[in-house]
């Protein structure tokens, strides 16, 4: 992903120094991308010496121009085989592979014995307004997908719970030490109404219910939802007509009109973020998220804690 939206990158900084790492060491991203995340990595960690590898050579070509304070190397390449860190970070990677073990294996072929790591990805836990929607639905979870849920992208091939990724991780002798979830109920419709109507449209298809009743719960909400996103509308268009580079007479024109509803909807989208950044505050450690950020640690005998 070429950008991050702010919350996301507040996010993973505020959790990386949540986590009291030691004052220096050597920290990879994983899956890195364009690198826009590992240099809030490196923000968090300014004292430790932060990489990032992904498996795109155009990937990693961009990343080295636009993030120079970071080092940037393609996977598997032969200059940092052997190379060991002490933590290593990922956001949103197990939920594409479809080896988990054999990544896991690869990642954990770069970490030092006494080491750490950092992941987010989709949680699959029971509770979250995303959950509860999906069991309304007949093709809501996909058991064949390991329990997918039915909105996620076609890239995406599973959706854990955070005790099926701590046993993954026990294996190779980690242990779950902080966790953090997010979009238990609020996040959620923050995300779903900063979408679009054929989104929400999608999301509450009520031709998918199971029975009668969650054919009225998915029509209830997806009214509600609906007049959400509607008054939502004009604020993102116009911050992003604002935000745009390089504006053409016709963005002009577009502000123009759009301004005067920019008025009434602002408010309603600040409301929601607000509502959104809240619920993180409160409810990080409720396991009934859509998103967890789950950190481990493994400890070699006799050594110090790290």
């Amino acid at each position: 992903m070429d950008e991050w939206p702010i919350e996301k990158k507040r996010k993973i900084f505020e959790v990386i120094q949540l986590l009291q790492l030691p004052a220096k060491g050597e920290a990879l991203d994983f899956g890195c991308g364009n690198g826009v995340l590992t240099e809030i990595v490196r923000q968090a960690l300014p004292s430790w010496k932060v990489y990032g590898t992904d498996i795109s050579k155009k990937a990693i070509a961009n990343a080295r121009i636009r993030y120079p304070e970071c080092t940037f190397f393609e996977a598997n390449s032969p200059e940092f085989t052997q190379k060991k860190f002490d933590f290593i970070f990922s956001n949103h990677v197990f939920e594409h592979v479809f080896n988990l073990s054999e990544v896991f294996t690869q990642m954990d072929g770069y970490l030092k014995p006494e080491s750490s790591m950092l992941h987010f990805m989709p949680c699959g836990n029971e509770g979250s307004y995303e959950y509860n929607i999906c069991l309304l639905r007949s093709d809501g979870i996909n058991r064949e997908l390991e329990n997918r849920f039915f909105f996620e992208d076609e890239g995406h091939v599973r959706r854990l719970t955070t005790d099926q990724f701590c046993r993954l991780c026990e294996t190779r002798g980690f242990k779950l030490q902080k966790e953090f979830y997010s979009n238990q109920y609020y996040g959620a419709i923050n995300w779903i109404t900063n979408s679009n109507l054929k989104f929400v449209l999608m999301f509450f298809d009520t031709s998918r219910a199971i029975n009668q009743d969650a054919r009225r719960k998915l029509n209830q909400e997806k009214m509600r939802l609906i007049f959400i996103t509607t008054l939502r509308l004009p604020a993102q268009i116009v911050t992003k007509l604002l935000n745009k580079r390089n504006k053409q007479i016709k963005h002009y024109v577009l502000l123009l009109i759009g301004l005067p509803f920019y008025i009434f909807s602002s408010p309603i989208d600040k409301y929601w973020k607000k509502k959104s950044r809240d619920e993180w505050n409160i409810r990080k450690f409720d396991r009934n998220g859509s998103e967890m950020c789950l950190y481990f640690n493994r400890k070699v005998k006799g050594a110090k804690s790290f």
